[in-house]
């Protein structure tokens, strides 16, 4: 149930009920609660007949009663659209980063000079391995490179007391600081990774979460142990996640994706699966007189082609 800026209602619970009461033949009129809890609490004193759209809930079952449900939804997670995403765009993104660069960079740049010294030892007693010549040069850079990855192909190796000398330093040296480039890499692609927060159930107990105030989505997260953050309507929510001022936002799986696809795209993104899975009726008064027409008529309405184009609109 949605109102649009311009006052009308629209949504799958308010066009359900609206065929139900033509085959019935009944008038009606709306009547407007600024909360979830002051609604049903009207309709359990009796103030008001019905809600379009209500969870069948053991809550609700000893004041309330239901129709035939006429869809099967769940809780779903809406989060930044930014948090997830194709894996391998983001370790790209992380490995190409300013830091892990410039470790690249400063590395390449000490196995260079490593071998050049190295090349200058033993460019003369050793001109099997390393001659004078740029190719010696080469191989002087060649074997500092491979002496740091620890690959050690063997094929190149110092023979003077001074290029073994440097040799050891260098290899001494490399252990530390590959070393100290890993731990650099590690770090930047797990706080890449961290960039999503929320990536399902499992992790809504330690982030900021949102919801509706009386909504199956808080009574759920609190029966869970979940901390949330009130805010009045779905779009308030919303705003708060592509805002980062909270991490998710929980609330019904069809309601989230209609919003995000319609007002949120680019913004926030709905993660994929669904919990606590429950079934949507038309919420009665108890012992109350209309179930029965209403059934009937909720039941024929669920066999006519409207019923299958209302689906498509509306349900992902």
């Amino acid at each position: 149930m949605m109102k649009a800026p311009d006052g009308k209602w629209s949504g799958i619970g308010i066009e359900v009920w609206e065929n139900v009461a033509h085959r019935m033949g009944v008038e009606f009129e709306y009547r407007e609660f600024g909360a979830f809890g002051p609604l049903v609490d009207s309709l359990q004193s009796k103030t008001i007949d019905l809600i379009p759209s209500l969870p069948v809930e053991l809550r609700f079952e000893s004041s309330i009663d239901f129709s035939q449900s006429y869809f099967k939804s769940g809780l779903a997670i809406a989060v930044p659209a930014g948090a997830e995403g194709f894996r391998w765009l983001r370790f790209a993104d992380a490995l190409f980063s300013k830091d892990i660069l410039g470790a690249i960079g400063f590395l390449l740049l000490l196995s260079v000079i490593a071998g050049i010294i190295v090349w200058l030892f033993e460019r003369r007693r050793n001109r099997e391995m390393f001659d004078g010549s740029l190719r010696g040069l080469g191989s002087g850079v060649w074997w500092s490179v491979v002496t740091m990855s620890t690959v050690g192909y063997g094929d190149k190796a110092p023979q003077t007391a001074c290029g073994r000398l440097v040799a050891v330093v260098w290899m001494l040296f490399s252990i530390v600081f590959i070393a100290n480039v890993t731990a650099t890499i590690t770090t930047s692609l797990t706080l890449e990774g961290l960039r999503g927060k929320v990536r399902g159930f499992g992790d809504l107990n330690n982030a900021r979460v949102g919801t509706i105030p009386q909504s199956e989505g808080l009574h759920f997260l609190s029966r869970h142990g979940i901390a949330t953050i009130p805010f009045a309507d779905v779009p308030e929510g919303l705003e708060a996640v592509a805002a980062g001022i909270i991490d998710a936002f929980v609330l019904n799986e069809l309601l989230l994706k209609y919003q995000v696809k319609n007002e949120f795209q680019g913004k926030v993104r709905v993660l994929p699966g669904v919990f606590n899975d429950y079934f949507v009726s038309i919420g009665l008064q108890e012992k109350a007189p209309l179930r029965k027409p209403i059934n009937k008529a909720l039941l024929a309405f669920m066999k006519t082609p409207e019923w299958v184009e209302l689906q498509k609109r509306y349900i992902p």
